[in-house]
């Protein structure tokens, strides 16, 4: 069975992906003002109702533009999120994150990525959701969208990028150079590499930083049912660093049951936060999710320059801590969480700020992907952004 949270300080301020939800009456529910027409990007915390239908969590809506946010269903599965007014750019990255709170599935739904489109206005997220089989319903399903929209490719004469994105396109052959890539720094097209089923190296060039530095996310495309009648799949990074001038990240694509399978990815590496920026907040790899409590500088960031402190607060959840006065209540709060390494699966559970401390904090579980089971050494990467 699911592990619930455990771990609730007193007068802790909670942000719940399953409350303070707007009405769904019809299949499309909006969020906003009128779009300005500018690439940029966006989030949103998307939830199935009881209708079947997506809903938007109000509070937890960001675009850039300051344009609408739009949610709709296609179909039982197939879903879509619309971020009007950040358009018009030339490289377009998407990630999705599971947040499960109390009232979620005890095995998170598969949720991919079918397609991002740009139509020169508004961006658009088309994603799917594949229930798992002993927990068929999608209803109480909640997860993050992320979008960022980039007018450039390369930003010649730095070495360092602070911010990588790129979405592969063919996950059978030995060696392709995705034509959706974006960095922030640095020159050159990353190349991806298949040496097995399920297997990738991604390699950036000219893009080496320090081993301490950075984050690694990475969202699992569909793929047709031609190709596998449950269709469902996702993607942990397993490892990354530095290799002479170049930057590998390797990546490891499973089925929904945790078996090795083909599937195109969308990738971010970025030395901040999933959103690349500055922004309030902070990121951190979680390397030792099972230790009762440690402090570290090492791959993560926070924003006031902080130290985070990470520590198990049951078996499989971790809490992380960002120090500082990195909590901003009145800006909109964007995270991201995935698994690393292994073919575990991590889903926030929680996450808030302490009012006494002003602290962000993440809670995230780590569970093995088809019975549920905590995986207590389960690792994980957590990044919030604050808009």
């Amino acid at each position: 069975m699911k592990i619930r949270l455990r771990h609730l300080f007193a007068g802790l301020t909670v942000l719940s992906g399953m409350c303070a939800t707007a009405t769904v009456a019809a299949p499309t529910v909006s969020a906003g003002g009128v779009p300005r027409a500018t690439p940029g990007d966006g989030s949103a915390v998307v939830y199935i109702a009881n209708t079947g239908f997506p809903g938007l969590t109000n509070g937890m809506k960001y675009n850039s533009s300051g344009g609408a946010i739009d949610a709709g269903k296609i179909d039982d599965t197939h879903f879509w999120v619309s971020f009007a007014g950040i358009g018009g750019g030339t490289y377009s990255n998407a990630q999705l994150g599971m947040w499960n709170g109390d009232d979620g599935p005890a095995v998170d739904p598969a949720c991919t990525i079918d397609k991002t489109k740009d139509n020169g206005a508004d961006v658009v997220v088309f994603f799917q959701c594949i229930a798992h089989p002993y927990w068929p319903s999608l209803v109480g399903t909640t997860l993050f969208v992320t979008v960022t929209n980039a007018p450039h490719p390369d930003r010649p004469g730095v070495t360092a990028p602070s911010f990588f994105a790129l979405t592969s396109s063919d996950p059978s052959i030995a060696l392709h150079t995705p034509l959706n890539q974006y960095r922030s720094a640095g020159v050159g097209q990353a190349t991806v590499t298949r040496s097995a089923v399920g297997q990738y190296s991604v390699r950036i060039p000219n893009a080496a930083y320090p081993k301490t530095v950075g984050i690694a996310v990475a969202t699992a495309l569909s793929v047709s049912p031609a190709v596998d009648p449950a269709y469902s799949r996702y993607c942990n990074p397993q490892s990354w660093g530095s290799s002479g001038a170049d930057m590998v990240v390797n990546v490891n694509c499973y089925m929904g049951v945790g078996v090795l399978a083909d599937a195109r990815f969308s990738l971010r590496l970025s030395s901040r936060t999933h959103a690349g920026g500055t922004q309030p907040g902070g990121a951190q790899w979680v390397s030792n999710p099972a230790s009762p409590g440690y402090d570290t500088t090492q791959y993560g960031w926070n924003s006031t320059g902080s130290v985070n402190h990470i520590g198990s607060i049951d078996v499989g959840v971790s809490e992380v801590r960002f120090r500082g006065a990195t909590g901003q209540p009145l800006l909109v709060k964007s995270a991201l969480v995935g698994a690393y390494g292994g073919n575990h699966r991590c889903t926030l559970e929680a996450l808030g700020i302490d009012p006494l401390s002003n602290q962000v904090f993440t809670q995230v579980r780590c569970y093995e992907p088809f019975s549920g089971a905590a995986v207590a050494n389960g690792r994980s990467t957590v990044s919030v952004a604050q808009h």
